[in-house]
């Protein structure tokens, strides 16, 4: 097991030590601990946002991405790679391992107006790596939580952070909903004027070279490009003239172009400090692109927001020069609630035994092609872009359902349709009429897998409740831990009856508290019983 520090010589070994069997070994350990933490890889996600499945110059896009090309040459294309159909729930898998179902940041975004966030409690995979001696950095967007302390990536296992709590964060005012929202580690900071993605490239660029060298290093970069809103800068947009105006897609793809020219300089910057073979770099897309602001993601189907392939299976490539062939392919399904485990188990990085993950290590299979059994269902879900209205889709094994519902005030529209994704990757030919009994059992697989939303997580909103504001500032607005209770515990009762009337539904409490609160309305029952005797 790797040492995430160096030894410090013992007690025994303080007299004399050089001349003693004792102090030998324990300078050995010593060399042996400190040189095999040296040894263990740095870590680089490089993230995209709404990057679509064909803008990628390695899928025969016209727009330029030679940093992206050089790692899908350099590395293994992901070919399968599943990310979910929105912004917050895949980063929320990305950080913790689990189902972002599970966590209540699902079905929709978080918006500025949403208090909620990751749990204290969560295990991310930052504390993974800070906890076995690497240091810990995210540079770029954030949003997953802003307006409690223990949901800031400060409090979520990174050393340092340099971005934005927000998602459309202008790329020249760094500000939301009128408040600003550019910070480094929670005290504002101001640059006005200056593109956003060009910041977020440089202070990467910067955390590498001034890191401690001696100490490997965990650094995630969540561009905020090419997600809207739709700017560039004017001359990037005029050399893709060529493309058409219409849906953003001249803006879309110089957007494209300035984050690859990022990442070019982030690669650059692991070359120039001799690290770029012991680095592993992750690259790929939170999800499908928009059709509405300049992506494209044919020949798949669908885009964000939805559940076909098109909103969920993204770009993505792993290069890990010392121990990976560069050129791969690899046709596994891997979703984003695998990296966390993939990445630990490549990384000889210790994960604590009381991890609970959803994901799986699928490191066998992307260093030696070796199949890793997916045992569970793997399920996605959008409430975006119009509330009550929900795309949702599970797979297993070569089958993938997808349903599109229309929630009204009186009923309830379903429209299903079944693929067999392996053989049909584009969703071209729907078996919903053909085969009732895989029908059958995979409503049944989606049915089980939807009950586990914690019924108070987000569901799609498009605007603030009524009587909501902004704050100025965004990071000034964040409610310090200090002020905050170490945890939230309900003041209710509820009876069994009430919990067997909403199982269907989704998840009220968990476990302990369910078990607590049925036998406290039950001694309540018993005390009103007794007293009107």
């Amino acid at each position: 097991m790797k040492s995430s520090s160096p030894a410090a010589p013992c007690p025994a070994c303080k007299n004399n030590w050089k001349f003693s069997l004792h102090g030998f070994l324990c300078a050995l350990l010593l060399i042996w601990s400190s040189s095999a933490l040296a040894r263990q890889p740095n870590i680089v996600i490089l993230l995209a946002d709404d990057l679509g499945w064909a803008d990628v110059g390695y899928h025969g896009s016209p727009i330029e991405t030679p940093s992206i090309d050089r790692l899908a040459a350099e590395g293994v294309q992901l070919d399968r790679f599943y990310s979910t159909p929105i912004c917050s729930p895949t980063r929320a898998a990305l950080m913790t391992g689990r189902d972002p179902l599970k966590l209540g940041i699902a079905y929709d975004q978080i918006h500025p107006w949403y208090n909620v966030g990751l749990s204290p409690k969560e295990l991310t995979i930052a504390d993974v790596f800070k906890l076995d001696g690497y240091q810990t950095a995210l540079v770029g967007k954030w949003h997953l939580g802003h307006t409690l302390g223990h949901q800031v990536p400060n409090a979520q296992g990174f050393d340092h952070f340099w971005g934005h709590l927000q998602t459309n964060t202008d790329f020249y005012t760094h500000k939301r909903e009128g408040g600003h929202d550019l910070q480094e580690n929670g005290k504002s900071i101001h640059k006005s004027g200056e593109y956003l993605t060009h910041l977020e490239g440089r202070e990467a660029v910067r955390f590498i070279h001034e890191r401690d060298p001696k100490i490997p290093f965990f650094l995630y970069v969540p561009f905020t490009a090419p997600h809207s809103p739709m700017q560039a800068p004017q001359a990037t947009i005029e050399k893709y003239e060529s493309l058409p105006k219409a849906s953003f897609r001249r803006t879309y793809a110089a957007m494209v172009d300035e984050m690859d020219q990022q990442i070019g300089l982030i690669l650059d910057a692991l070359d120039e400090e001799g690290i770029a073979g012991n680095t592993i770099v992750l690259f790929f897309s939170d999800n499908g692109g928009s059709n509405i602001f300049g992506g494209v993601n044919l020949p798949l189907r669908g885009q964000k927001g939805q559940t076909f392939e098109g909103g969920v299976r993204v770009p993505a490539v792993i290069r890990w020069p010392n121990e990976l062939q560069g050129g791969g392919v690899m046709s596994q399904m891997v979703t984003v609630m695998d990296v966390m485990p993939t990445l630990t188990k490549a990384a000889g990085v210790r994960m604590p035994t009381t991890a609970d993950l959803d994901g799986l290590n699928m490191w066998p299979a992307i260093y030696a092609g070796r199949p890793v059994p997916r045992i569970r269902p793997v399920g996605f879900v959008s409430e975006i872009p119009l509330p009550g209205v929900i795309h949702t889709a599970i797979y297993d094994g070569r089958w993938k359902l997808v349903q599109i519902i229309r929630e009204g005030q009186t009923q309830t529209d379903v429209q299903e349709f079944l693929f067999d994704i392996e053989a049909d990757p584009n969703e071209e030919m729907d078996f919903s009429h053909r085969h009732a009994a895989i029908l059958a059992r995979m409503r049944r697989l989606m049915s089980e897998w939807r009950r586990q939303h914690p019924m108070a997580g987000t569901r799609g909103t498009l605007v603030a409740h009524p009587g909501w504001v902004a704050p100025k500032d965004w990071a000034a607005a964040v409610t310090p831990t200090r002020l905050l209770q170490p945890e939230w515990k309900s003041e209710l009762s509820f009876s069994k009856e009430l919990f067997d009337a909403t199982e269907k539904r989704g998840v009220l409490v968990d476990d302990r508290t369910k078990r607590r609160m049925i036998e406290a309305h039950r001694k309540r029952s018993r005390e009103q019983s007794e007293n009107s005797r």
